[in-house]
Parts: structure tokens; sequence; C-alpha cells
């Protein structure tokens, strides 16, 4: 199966739970619908699940991200993958998402003490998953869609997106 059919298979994955819990934010108040969704998580805090795991991915990422490790951040991606964050130009393959990082992590100091709230982690014929997290940076409030898929027998995201919670 081609990686562009995968990732347009993982879509109804990825948007029904979204469409369930439209407009629920880290901190916020969780809907009944959200409540049914999401796997029960709390703020995550740096202490990671397997890393042969889809969450453990993306914990790791995190981790990256508040340690500041552009290689380490780039690492938990995959080769081809495509990142969109609020606000910036979408940055496909490796270069193009290392370079999106060296400019985010420039000055940003509110990165360090974010936290991050995984909502809700869905796998997929066992090769692809879907997870969905908050995360809190100063007084903004984000929330993000990652698609994860197995290279080389390890959790790599391959699609992110993000952006900024009303």
């Amino acid at each position: 199966m081609s990686k562009v059919f995968q990732r347009w298979a993982l879509l109804p994955a990825a948007i029904v739970p979204v469409v369930l819990v439209a407009g629920c934010d880290v901190g916020g108040d969780r809907t009944q619908a959200m409540k049914a969704a999401a796997t029960p998580t709390g703020p995550y805090t740096g202490s990671a699940s397997p890393a042969g795991q889809p969450r453990g991915a993306v914990e790791s990422y995190f981790n990256a991200l508040r340690a500041g490790n552009v290689d380490q951040i780039v690492s938990a991606f995959a080769g081809d993958a495509v990142v969109e964050i609020d606000g910036e130009a979408t940055a496909e393959g490796t270069q193009a998402i290392r370079s999106l990082y060296q400019q985010q992590l420039q000055g940003a100091t509110d990165l360090v003490s974010a936290v991050h709230s995984i909502v809700d982690v869905r796998t997929v014929s066992g090769e692809n998953a879907v997870v969905r997290s908050g995360s809190k940076q100063g007084d903004a409030r984000f929330r993000e869609l990652f698609l994860l898929g197995k290279v080389g027998g390890k959790w790599k995201i391959s699609e992110f997106m993000n952006n900024q919670s009303s």
C-alpha cells in the first residue's frame, strides 16, 4: 500500500475524534463526547511511555522540543514528513523541518515550561496511528494532531499539524 494511500486512509480515523471534541482545549471542561472518545490522560510531565509505542514517539518529540534539541526533534519525523505549524509555512522533508524548528526555537523561552497533554491515541492497522494532544505555552493554548507510521520498525511522525485554541 502506498504511503499516500495510507495517509488518506488515516484521515477518517483522525477527523472523527476531532469533530467529536471540536472546541475543547487543554485544561478546559471536557464534554461527554470527549470523555467517551479520549484515552484518560493527564498533563505530560516528561515520564515517557515505551518508545516502541505511538504515545512514546510523541512524548519523545515533546521532550526534544522542551530541551530545544533540533536534532532529536527532526529524528522524531519520517524523512518525507509534513509539518504544519500555526502561522508558519508548511515544511516538507527533513531539511525544511530542521529549518522550521531552528527558527521556532530561536529565543523561545516558553517551551521549557510548556505543558503537553496527550488526549487520544489510536492505532490503525498496526502500522499507523493518530495522536491528539494539547499544549499550553505561556498564555497560549494549542491543539496538535500527529499521524504516525512505522519506519524501520520504529514509530515516526509522518504528519504534524497544530493550531492555536480559541
